[in-house]
């Protein structure tokens, strides 16, 4: 017999656990009821900070309560459309990033793949914004004013004018009421038309515009743009003075009429004016000094600037304004003198900067002062990024491709500096270079076909056949088989694998225009050798325009033309 205390029948053991599991289930439940409270309490305090704070241009505070806004829910939509504005205000390149995020999060939303466009743009990515917008729904490309205004900015920067044309008239039908869209497609046709006809009509519009409160701006400044490009100064000073009569003109707008001044003396006498009358508004006396300074007048911004009151001159910009017009004459011991005075807070590394190329130009000692400089700006940026724009323009080629490759390592600058290098390596053909751009690129945005199609290609260029370099070609050119370029890299690399029939077959899907294009036309000749179709290889690569190949495609076009030169005698021996 045993002396435990005997087991209670299971008829009362199952109520009791029933009843001990709802108790902890209920008090699972309130716990976790608490916990979602309190997050939820955290969340929306750390966003009404975050809004509070953007609202007040306290971008840096409002960047801080943003980010714990998504150190509770890291996927909340509002937080990173937040840190997406955030970092655009403070024109910040990591505003793309925020963007792609919000679309990833959100992604049937055509206001936030809009502003992706938009962002893509501004910051350089125009192949990406077009890749967006083009994936718009149909329906509301053909209903968007907006998008076509962009498709039109896009196409301006790939010198495509007729779609430029296309887009801005497009834009002008869909939304009538709004005056812009009119006066873009108007001043775009004045600047580019050489049909009179048609700038006749450009201008007819402009003045109509006129009479609207809300556009009269807009088009007499483009009429008066137009009137100076044509140096029709009679119309130029006319529209000056209407212009002028405008309550809602700005200073920037008088300083514009001083291009058409009719003689020198009222010329001198109308920069003497402005320069009195900005003496003791800082930030007219700054527009006044950059105006000289790009009118090849720095030695008059020299004579002027000691005569600024104080606390003008004590203005960081104005002091990088004086600066630059030292640059703009060359002289050194003098901008060095001037810089040793100043302290310009954020932008004290361009005074560093500055005061080296003096000690440069002066030949003294410059090297390890630029060392340091560059190790400071590289923890601190975007300065890096904003160094290297400056040296470019001195032309340091060396000194901006590191500060880029810096840049390229940190969050806020690695898109735009890669975007530069990219430009820096395409002026120069350096393949290998480019095709190390290409990489961090893709790298950096590995769902981009873009991105892919450039490394795929520059794979293929400089080590021949890839499996990656088929594999990224194929995604990029399945994801939009239109793109003449982005099919012959396919091709391409079909054919080096082996396999010209598919590539043909690629090929051949283009429209036969889109054969002809620069970048198209030697791989497509490429592939009628490799299918045995010598005489079309040879007609295409008789019509190629070697303009801007880069080294490895000459040499392609020189080894097929000695191919099919010897193929040539050999059939005819």
């Amino acid at each position: 017999m045993s002396d435990s205390t005997p087991l209670p029948p299971a008829q009362t053991i199952v109520p009791r656990l029933t009843k001990a599991v709802g108790c902890l289930l209920f008090a699972g439940a309130v716990i976790l009821g608490v916990w979602q409270g309190v997050r939820y309490t955290r969340l929306h305090l750390a966003l009404r900070h975050a809004h509070e704070e953007f609202a007040a241009r306290r971008y840096m505070r409002a960047e801080f309560w943003a980010g714990r806004a998504l150190s509770v829910d890291d996927r909340n939509i509002d937080a990173t459309r937040l840190m997406a504005e955030i970092n655009e205000a403070q024109d910040w390149p990591a505003a793309l990033g925020w963007r792609i995020k919000v679309v990833q999060r959100e992604p049937n939303n055509n206001d936030d793949m809009m502003l992706w466009a938009k962002s893509a743009f501004r910051f350089g990515q125009r192949e990406m914004a077009a890749h967006v917008l083009k994936n718009l729904p149909a329906d509301f490309q053909d209903r968007s004013a907006e998008y076509h205004e962009m498709m039109a900015g896009i196409a301006l920067g790939n010198h495509d004018l007729r779609g430029a044309e296309e887009h801005f008239g497009r834009a002008a039908e869909l939304d009538r009421g709004n005056p812009v869209h009119r006066i873009n497609l108007a001043s775009f046709r004045l600047a580019n038309s050489p049909d009179k006809e048609v700038h006749a009509r450009a201008v007819k519009d402009l003045h109509d515009a006129l009479a609207d409160p809300n556009a009269r701006l807009l088009a007499i400044r483009e009429l008066l743009a137009d009137a100076t490009r044509r140096h029709d100064r009679e119309n130029a000073l006319q529209l000056a003075d209407q212009l002028r009569a405008m309550p809602e003109h700005t200073f920037a707008d008088e300083l514009s009429c001083l291009d058409i001044v009719p003689t020198q003396d009222r010329f001198k006498a109308a920069v003497a004016d402005f320069e009195k009358r900005s003496e003791a508004d800082a930030q007219k006396a700054i527009a006044t000094g950059e105006w000289l300074n790009s009118h090849r007048l720095a030695p008059e911004t020299l004579r002027w600037y000691p005569q600024l009151p104080s606390a003008v001159r004590s203005s960081t910009r104005m002091q990088i304004v004086a600066a630059e017009a030292y640059l703009a004459v060359g002289d050194w011991q003098k901008l060095e003198a001037f810089l040793k005075m100043g302290r310009w807070e954020d932008a004290d590394f361009l005074r560093r900067a500055m005061a080296i190329r003096a000690r440069r130009e002066l030949a003294q000692p410059w090297q390890k002062d630029w060392e340091q400089l560059t190790d400071d700006v590289e923890a601190n940026p975007p300065d890096g990024f904003l160094l290297a724009q400056v040296v470019i323009g001195w032309k340091w080629r060396p000194e901006a491709v590191k500060l880029l490759w810096d840049a390229a390592t940190k969050p806020k600058t690695n898109s735009v500096a890669l975007e530069n290098l990219w430009n820096l390596y395409t002026e120069t053909h350096e393949t290998r270079e480019l095709l190390r751009v290409a990489r961090a690129q893709t790298e950096l945005d590995p769902a981009n076909p873009v991105r892919k199609n450039n490394e795929a290609f520059l794979t293929l260029l400089v080590y021949g056949a890839s499996s990656r370099a088929e594999r990224l070609a194929r995604a990029a050119s399945e994801s939009n088989p239109q793109i003449p370029e982005w099919a012959a890299t396919y091709a391409y690399a079909l054919h080096l694998a082996g396999k010209d029939a598919t590539a043909q077959k690629v090929m051949s899907a283009l429209p036969p225009e889109a054969l002809q294009h620069p970048g198209v036309a030697l791989y497509y000749a490429i592939v009628l050798a490799g299918n045995g179709d010598q005489t079309g290889a040879r007609e295409t690569l008789a019509r190629l325009d070697a303009r801007g190949m880069l080294p490895e495609e000459r040499k392609l076009a020189t080894d097929l033309a000695q191919k099919l030169e010897r193929a040539a005698k050999g059939a005819s021996g």
